[in-house]
This record gives C-alpha cells, structure tokens and sequence, in this order.
C-alpha cells in the first residue's frame, strides 16, 4: 500500500500549473480549445478560426442549454466524426438532470485531460497533506444498476471508475481500493449492499473515504445498522453474493459487535484520516452529520465536479480553487452581466457558464456559486445551489439556491416541495426519527423564504398557504430509492434543498395534495 500512495502522490507531481495570471491562463486555454476544433463542422459554422479574443468568443457564440446543444450530441453519440469537436468522441456519460429528461455528457481525449489535469494533483496534495503511507481507501462503487450501454454509434456510454485519469491511474485506484472491483458489477442492489459493507468491515486499515454525495455512506452506515445481524452471520461462518465468497473474519465480526453495543465506528476503522463528500449548498447538512458520524477523520468538501465538468477542486487548504486550467468558465451576476474569472468578487453569487473540450460552448451549467475571495490568484467558489430548481405556484419563483439558504443549519432531511389542488403552498419533508420543534422550523422558514418579495405577498394575500412541517419515516431512504429506480448512479445522487415537481409530495407521504389542516 505504502508503494501506491508514494506513485500517486509522485504521479500528482507531474501534473504542473499552467504559469501566469488567471486572465492570461483562462485565454490560453479558451484559444487552443478553438484552434483544436476550428476544422470540425461546428468550429467552422461558428468561425472558431477567425476569434482572436474572449469578446470575439461572445460574439460569435450565444449562451446555450442543454437542449440547444442536443442535435450536434446526438450526431456525436450516432458515431459521426468532426462534428461537434474535432474527432470522435471515445465515451459518454449519462446524467438525469435535476428536472429535465436524461442528458448524454461527451468526452473526448481533450476532455480527459482536462479531468485529469484538475483531479490529479488534487489527490497528490491529499496524500501529503494526510501524511498518507499506509492502509486502504474507498472510492465509491455504485452498484450496476443497468447493463453495458451504448450509444446508437456504438460508443461505449459510462467510464470505468478512474479511467478519465488516464491509464496509469487506475491501477494505483485498484491496488488502494477496499473493494474488490467485481463489487460495481453486481446488479442486485442488497447484493451489492452487503458485498460492500462486509468489504469495508473486513478493511480496519481504511485511512481514506472519497464519495461524491455524504448521503451515499450516510445510507451504508444506515444500512449497516439494519443489516447488523446478517453481517455478524456471514463474517462468523462465511457467505458469498452472486458466487463470490465472502469468507468468515471473527476480528471483524469482533469488531462490529462492539460497533455495536457502543455505535463508534472508530472501533471498525480506527485509522481513518479524511472523509471527502461534496459540503456546499444543501448537502452541508448531510456533511456535518457524516462528520459527526466518523468523528476519527477529517472532513474535506469536495469541490464542484460534475458530469459536465470539472469548476472546482479542493486546494492545499481545503478551500474550493477554480480549475483555472480545465475549462474556460464565465459567470452571470445577479444583474445578468457576465463577468469572467479574475472579475468576481467576494460575497457575490455567480451562475456558472462553461466550455468544455468534450463540446460544451457557453453551456449554462445551472450551478449557483458563491465567490469567498481568492487565494494563489484563483477564486474561491462554493456551491450554493442550482439555478434550474424553481418552483413557481403564483409567481414567487423559488430557486433551490435560495431555498438552501433560507434552510436552518441542522442535521437530517430537510427538503422543500409544492403542495397543489386545494391547498397551494409548500411542505418541508424532514425525518420522523429527528427531533424537530416544528414552531420555531416554521418560523424560521417563513421568515427566509420572505426575502423573496413575491412569496411574501403571496402568503400576505392568502394566495400561499403557511408553510407545512411534513415528518417522513426514512425519507433519505425513499428520495434516493426513487432516483435509482429512474437508473440514476447512487453515488451521484444529490438531495437538493428543493424538489419543484408536483409529484414528490405523494412520493414521499402518499398524500397528492396538502389539506388544510
């Protein structure tokens, strides 16, 4: 193990910082993603080889979504060639969207690159800074909830776990891993519940979990305690799921019986150092509580990394940098005005614009961030929240981003929904199991939701009814339960502060609509 985290850490080492100011770093990136695509059909339909500055980028292309650029993706994804970039795209990566249909990611070698130039030296500075030498880590496998994909041009949809880093990194992934990797290919979800549980118990040397969502290991640990008594079962005498074994381990069986009695998981894994999860926006609650959970390690958030693209990663001190040079990035104020990288100012939110080498020109992301200032001359962006949440029943237009503000920062489930039919206004789904004074939430939400002036009038005119307080029997368990049913990865699953769509209400109580008492 020593071996492994040494070479990744060495491997980060190689991976230099592009040399000068933001400004002129963000052009130099801009300019040879152009130069790189100019011959592709979307490169010549735009002028790509006329633009000579940001402004003349601006001007040639607009703003876009996701559906403006869906035909050029969907002639990529048909196997066409030059189309969208330069070349054929080697894979796609599928993503549920917080709304909309699913969407199809892109990738190409150029994108890869860019992945790996932001998220190696990010580990290597991890691995230092933890002091790293020893033990395991998990990365998180979701389970296989579909079989291989492929595009209608015969690319492979989906990327092995550490295969964007290049190929030198996934055997460093494999040799640290707990899990063995036939673990992401078991299909049935308790299967793959219990070949991961007993993985991670049998590891007591686990030094490092990296997930992307807390609630992800929130759900094993969960999990965990309600399937106890079948894992002291099988480390006793032995098991397996879909013909591997898992074999008897009485030091891990020791160990969880007293996880047990005293519920401490510092005596599963006595020598783990640092949790990763992302920590922004509404996922700060589930961080705190996972932090309290392994209270042992040292929680650091993950910076903004999605299908899309890569905006933020941690820095030596934790904080979210830009990743100045894996991307060409442009931000919408609150006045509408773009402004670019080295522009924004601290205690201001921003809408995040992309271009991506996968083919992603001017794509409004929907990512809210919040600028803490800079350091090393990169900004400090911090995920607020999505700006394509908005629930909107008489016009008082709530965003996600807004709605996490307004929420209290406490442990647990805590998710606004519409409520529709006869009653019109909102419901806050929080965990049976927690305790809540539902009186003080109450007028804590009311008071955070009226700095939104359309709500206030709304609610002072009677057109929204108050706020409901709506306790749910394990409704982490449901949200995510339902997102995987619809094929999205667990392990990407986010739990926003807002779902707007009429129909979580009844997911979650059964009920369709709000009464009025």
């Amino acid at each position: 193990m020593a071996g492994a985290w040494l070479r990744l850490k060495r491997l980060g080492e190689t991976v230099g910082t592009v040399p000068g100011s933001l400004e002129a770093r963000q052009w130099q990136w801009l300019r040879a993603c152009l130069a790189r695509n100019a011959a592709s059909e979307f490169g010549r339909t735009h002028g790509f080889e006329r633009i000579r500055s940001v402004e003349a980028y601006r001007q040639a292309l607009p703003m876009a979504t996701y559906d403006d650029h869906r035909p050029w993706i969907e002639r990529c994804a048909a196997g066409e060639v030059n189309a969208l970039f330069a070349g054929r795209a080697l894979a796609f990566e599928r993503t549920g969207g917080s709304t909309g249909g699913a969407k199809w990611i892109p990738y190409t070698a150029d994108s890869f690159r860019d992945l790996r130039r932001a998220i190696v030296p990010w580990l290597a500075d991890l691995v230092s800074a933890e002091e790293l030498e020893d033990g395991c880590a998990y990365w998180a496998i979701s389970p296989a909830l579909r079989g291989r994909e492929y595009t209608p041009g015969g690319i492979p949809v989906g990327v092995a776990d550490g295969a964007y880093l290049g190929a030198d990194v996934p055997p460093l992934f494999a040799e640290l891993s707990a899990l063995p990797p036939w673990v992401g290919e078991l299909q049935d979800f308790r299967e793959w519940q219990l070949a991961t549980l007993y993985g991670l118990l049998v590891r007591s040397d686990l030094a490092l979990i990296s997930v992307w969502s807390p609630t992800f290991f929130l759900s094993l640990l969960e999990a965990l305690d309600d399937r106890s008594e079948e894992l002291i079962a099988v480390l006793g005498s032995g098991g397996g799921v879909s013909a591997r074994p898992l074999p008897a381990d009485h030091a891990a069986r020791a160990r969880l019986r007293q996880y047990r009695e005293h519920q401490d998981t510092r005596v599963l894994w006595p020598h783990l150092r640092l949790v990763s999860a992302w920590g922004d926006g509404a996922a700060r609650g589930y961080a705190r509580a996972l932090a309290r959970r392994l209270p042992q390690a040292r929680f650091q958030p993950k910076g903004l990394l999605s299908t899309e693209g890569v905006v933020t990663v941690p820095g030596r001190d934790g904080a979210p940098q830009l990743a100045a040079d894996s991307g060409f990035f442009e931000f919408i104020d609150h006045s509408g005005a773009l402004l670019l990288a080295h522009q924004l100012a601290a205690g201001q939110s921003y809408e995040v614009v992309l271009t991506t080498a996968g083919g992603l020109y001017r794509y409004r992301t929907d990512d809210v961030v919040t600028c803490a200032g800079m350091a090393d001359g990169l900004p400090l962006l911090h995920f607020a929240g999505r700006a394509g949440l908005v629930s909107d029943l008489v016009g008082e237009k709530l965003t996600e981003a807004f709605v996490a503000a307004c929420l209290p920062p406490t442990e647990g489930f805590q998710m606004l929904v519409p409520c529709v039919g006869e009653v019109r206004g909102y419901a806050l789904i929080v965990d049976a199991e927690q305790p809540v004074n539902r009186a003080r939430l109450v007028d804590t939400m009311e008071q955070g939701l009226a700095r939104n002036p359309q709500y206030a009038y709304a609610r002072r005119i009677g057109q929204l009814h108050p706020l409901r307080i709506v306790p749910v029997p394990h409704p982490l368990a449901t949200y995510m339960q339902r997102l995987r049913i619809r094929g999205m990865l667990l392990g990407a699953i986010k739990v926003p502060a807002l779902r707007p769509e009429p129909d979580w209400l009844a997911a979650f109580t059964g009920r369709v609509a709000c009464t009025s008492h």
